[in-house]
């Protein structure tokens, strides 16, 4: 399973620099729009689309880095209250859960973006097919499931 940790992790680490550089261009787009709208008096239409298809991705890139980094939202006040025993079991169900809903995200994701009408229809201000902003979904999903699967092995592991 160290394997599945390294994978883990480099996963993380291309999520990182993805997640910066993605960033980076919102923020450029974003203020170019801005200074042509307000500075030039001449705004520009592609800015704003961009800024929205680099914050999808870095949503999803996001949610994917929150699981590995075990920082997503949660509600701790009954599982801190556990004994030992029960929050090893509470914990393999939760990862348990988390990847096979990541795995059915990827499943349907693939087939809904295997559909022709994918590179058919095209983004309004930038003109490239919408499967590239679609693609964040199964990419950001199949993030947390390597993530989720490796932490349910090592909760194993720290357990033992």
């Amino acid at each position: 399973m160290k394997l599945l940790h390294k994978l883990s992790n480099a996963i993380f680490e291309v999520e990182r620099v993805l997640s910066i550089v993605l960033m980076t261009v919102m923020l450029v787009s974003i203020f170019a729009q801005v200074m042509f709208r307000y500075a030039f008096n001449h705004p520009l239409h592609w800015p704003e689309e961009l800024a929205i298809y680099t914050l999808v991705w870095v949503t999803f890139i996001g949610g994917s880095m929150g699981i590995k980094r075990q920082q997503a939202a949660a509600v701790t006040f009954l599982f801190d209250r556990l004994s030992a025993g029960a929050r090893r079991v509470v914990l393999y169900i939760g990862w348990t859960l988390v990847a096979a809903f990541a795995v059915i995200i990827i499943y349907l994701s693939a087939r809904w973006l295997s559909l022709p009408s994918m590179f058919l229809q095209k983004s309004p201000s930038l003109g490239f097919a919408m499967f590239y902003p679609y693609l964040a979904v199964p990419v950001g999903f199949a993030g947390m499931a390597v993530h989720s699967l490796d932490l349910l092995v090592r909760a194993g592991k720290e357990e033992a």
